[in-house]
């Protein structure tokens, strides 16, 4: 049985993610996933560049979330499905381990295989706010 996209199955991941029940979510991404956060320009600071499901991991979302004081609040707002592609709106909200609030919104385009595992994410968001979280923290 080949593997059909929705919206609710995508909401199911973010709701998770929202109670900081990641599990499902990282189960999803195939291991070789294309995740581009922002631009193909590999950059530490800004978390820019490609990633793979083990390297957004120790990469991205453990040092982000080593700055914030207790993880990301994250709020779906706009999930449209065509096909096998997913378009995904959301805002996260956090305090920074400094005190000062850090308040995303992100934007992913989610290719998904028959087996439903994303194979490919471009991500969009504010990444001079990361850097900054970065470079205070």
């Amino acid at each position: 049985m080949t593997f059909k996209l929705t919206p609710d199955f995508i909401l199911g991941l973010l709701n998770e993610a929202a109670v900081r029940n990641l599990k499902p979510f990282i189960e999803t991404l195939d291991p070789e996933v294309r995740w581009r956060i922002g631009s193909e320009i590999q950059d530490d600071v800004a978390k820019t560049g490609f990633y793979n499901r083990a390297s957004w991991v120790e990469q991205v979302l453990g040092p982000l979330q080593s700055k914030l004081k207790d993880g990301l609040k994250l709020f779906p707002l706009v999930v449209d499905v065509i096909n096998n592609k997913a378009y995904v709106e959301f805002k996260c909200e956090a305090i920074q381990n400094n005190g000062k609030p850090y308040n995303n919104n992100y934007m992913w385009v989610m290719i998904f295989d028959e087996h439903g595992h994303a194979t490919e994410i471009r991500e969009y968001l504010d990444t001079g706010l990361v850097e900054k979280v970065f470079a205070e923290n």
